[in-house]
């Protein structure tokens, strides 16, 4: 599994309100060690736009690792939930992260899986401003993605 380097999560921070995936980009680059603290491009060029999405990324290298956006199906009872965690397990037996769109009070949420105990998900993000130097966590991904019925996940290439 994948090591979370604490001091690097505590040092990333969420800019802007709508910016949690380039957020969890950017997270992910620092955990791998392909930028710096202070690396926050993905963000400034995002902004606070609403559009971006995971298919933003799809494709998309970023110092060095190119993401690809996974489970684009609908959510619903149909939805391959027992492929999607597989592949989940199969990321993070390979020491790699996996950033995961998560409903939320404020409605969706980025989070970066690193772990799994049991057959549960730990998962760690910043907190929208005013508060985005905050660590948040999800403990129970599992639970939450099957509520939701599905959702889908930015994995990247073996570096």
């Amino acid at each position: 599994m994948p090591q979370v380097d604490q001091d690097v999560v505590e040092c990333h921070e969420q800019k802007f309100l709508a910016s949690c995936i380039p957020a969890c980009v950017e997270l992910v680059i620092k955990l791998l060690g392909k930028a710096s603290s202070g690396f926050y491009d993905e963000q400034n060029a995002c902004g606070d736009r609403t559009d971006v999405g995971f298919g933003e990324f799809n494709g998309k290298t970023v110092c060095e690792v190119t993401f690809r956006h996974l489970f684009t199906e609908q959510r619903g009872p149909s939805f391959p939930m027992q492929a999607l965690f597989d592949r989940i397990d199969k990321e993070l037996a390979s020491d790699r992260y996996v950033i995961i769109s998560l409903a939320s009070d404020s409605g969706w949420h980025m989070f970066v899986v690193y772990r799994k105990h049991g057959d549960e998900y730990h998962s760690v993000s910043k907190a929208s401003p005013p508060n985005g130097a905050v660590t948040i966590g999800c403990y129970t991904v599992r639970e939450v993605v099957e509520r939701m019925q599905g959702t889908d996940i930015l994995v990247y290439d073996p570096l």
